[in-house]
C-alpha cells in the first residue's frame, strides 16, 4: 500500500463503498510484499505458488467484509491484520484438506483454528494481549516467539538473534514459551480472553 494512503483512509475507503472501496481494495491488492509474504508463508507449508495468491485473495474478501460489518477492530496495523487472516485461512485449508503435517515444531499455538470472520477479528483483542504479555518477557524472548509465529525456520531464528544454531533455538523457544504460560498463569483472568 503507499503511504499516500494510511490505514485509516484505506478502512474509511471500503467503509465509503463504491468507488473508493474498490481503489482501497485494488490498493491492498497491489501491495506485491504483502502478496509475497502470504504465498512465501503457503509454499513453505505444503501450498503452491497459485495456492497462495488464492489465500492472499480470500484474506482480502475476509478483511473487506469485516471491515463493512464493524468487525474489523483497527488495534494493530492493517498489513499485519491480512497477513494473519491469510495465515489462519491457509491453515484451516489444510486442515480440513487434511494436508497438515504435525511435526515436534507444532504447539497447540499452531493448531489454532479460526473459521469464521468474527473469530478473525475476535483475535485481535487476542493479539493485543500476546503482545503485551511478549513485553515482559524480555527482548530476545519476544523476538524468537514473534519469528516463531511467523513460520520462521530454526535456523532462521538462529541467525535473526545470534544463536549458534537451530537447537539452541528450539530450547530457547520452549523455554520463552514457558515463560510466556507462566505470565497467563499469574493473571488467571486472561485466560479465558486467551482460549
Amino acid at each position: 500500500m503507499k503511504p499516500l494512503f494510511s490505514d485509516a483512509i484505506i478502512i474509511e475507503y471500503i467503509k465509503t463503498g463504491g468507488a473508493k472501496r474498490q481503489k482501497a481494495i485494488s490498493l491492498i491488492y497491489k501491495d506485491d510484499k504483502l502478496k509475497n509474504q502470504v504465498i512465501q508463508f503457503v509454499t513453505a507449508n505444503s501450498g503452491s505458488r497459485d495456492e497462495g495468491i488464492d489465500i492472499f485473495h480470500e484474506g482480502i474478501i475476509a478483511f473487506d467484509e469485516n471491515v463493512r460489518n464493524n468487525k474489523y477492530k483497527g488495534t494493530g496495523k492493517l498489513k499485519g491484520y491480512l497477513y494473519s487472516t491469510c495465515r489462519f485461512l491457509w491453515l484451516n485449508r489444510l486442515k480440513r484438506d487434511k494436508r497438515m503435517v504435525y511435526t515436534s515444531e507444532n504447539t497447540e499455538l499452531d493448531q489454532v483454528s479460526f473459521e469464521t470472520p468474527e473469530h478473525l477479528s475476535m483475535q485481535e483483542e487476542q493479539k493485543e494481549i500476546i503482545r503485551q504479555l511478549l513485553g515482559l518477557l524480555g527482548d530476545k524472548c519476544r523476538k524468537i516467539l514473534e519469528l516463531w509465529k511467523l513460520s520462521y525456520s530454526m535456523e532462521e531464528i538462529a541467525q535473526e538473534v545470534g544463536l549458534d544454531n537451530a537447537g539452541i533455538a528450539r530450547r530457547q523457544r520452549y523455554n520463552c514459551y514457558q515463560k510466556l504460560l507462566q505470565e497467563i498463569d499469574k493473571k488467571p483472568n486472561l485466560r479465558n480472553v486467551l482460549k
